[in-house]
């Protein structure tokens, strides 16, 4: 049986560097996708010293090129599941919240993964899948994240309405909420301690980046559902459900 191929973006760090691990472990082939041609390199080293006989290429681009992202497309091969990871954040409070973080977050989260799977879907092989990671901040909101949270909430729709599209070609497409210390969320843990005289407050009790990536790589990537939003914090796992209409009298 052929090895099944996934693509990774972000894939040097943090949920990605973990999902990398987790891929490889399971003997998937992997492409490691990301702006940094060395760190790219030097990802491929570790995993091929830890998994001898790991296939792993690298992809270099930046997520918001499509130019970049288009060329890679066209010679990456084919995959089976594309794992939109890429991401970044520029929190701050909505009076202060400039016009650069916006667009800074807004072009990288939801911007890049549109350009991602737009040029990638036809490269993917029927019966494949394509995972989005999203935020609890889309879904309830999160104070200093405007920008995080609307990016992450068109992830979300963008999520439902590709499950739909894409049903016909055989391709699933699921949404993850991933709660994790990683390079990307200490920051903010730290000034939520200091808020809280050094004690987080139970919703920011977080799981790691390898407990994400397990459930993704063992147990999503062989679901036959679609248009899902799946939370990871730890043990802790879920789902959320669909929006509930209430009608006004």
């Amino acid at each position: 049986m052929n090895k099944q191929t996934i693509l990774i973006t972000g894939a040097t760090r943090g949920i990605g560097w973990a999902l990398a691990q987790q891929a490889a472990k399971q003997n998937y082939k992997l492409i490691l996708a990301g702006r940094d041609s060395t760190k790219l390199q030097t990802r491929r080293s570790e995993l091929l010293h830890y998994f001898p006989t790991a296939t792993v290429q690298i992809a270099v681009f930046d997520v918001c090129d499509r130019l970049a992202v288009r060329q890679a497309a066209l010679t990456s091969g084919k995959i089976d599941f594309l794992i939109n990871n890429a991401g970044n954040i520029a929190d701050n409070w909505w009076i202060k919240l400039s016009t650069q973080n916006w667009d800074q977050v807004i072009t990288t989260n939801l911007t890049g993964t549109f350009n991602v799977t737009h040029y990638f879907t036809n490269q993917i092989n029927p019966g494949g899948q394509i995972v989005m990671l999203t935020s609890k901040s889309a879904l309830f909101g999160n104070p200093g994240q405007a920008n995080y949270s609307a990016a992450k909430a068109g992830i979300i729709g963008l999520t439902k309405t590709l499950a739909l599209e894409l049903k016909r070609f055989d391709l699933r497409v699921n949404c993850v909420a991933p709660a994790a210390k990683t390079d990307m969320t200490l920051p903010a843990i730290e000034k939520i301690k200091q808020h809280f005289a050094g004690k987080l407050p139970a919703e920011w009790e977080l799981g790691s980046s390898k407990q994400v990536a397990e459930f993704i790589i063992n147990r999503l990537l062989k679901t036959k559902q679609t248009g899902m939003i799946y939370s990871v914090n730890g043990d802790k796992l879920g789902y959320w459900e669909e929006p509930i209409f209430h009608e006004l009298i």
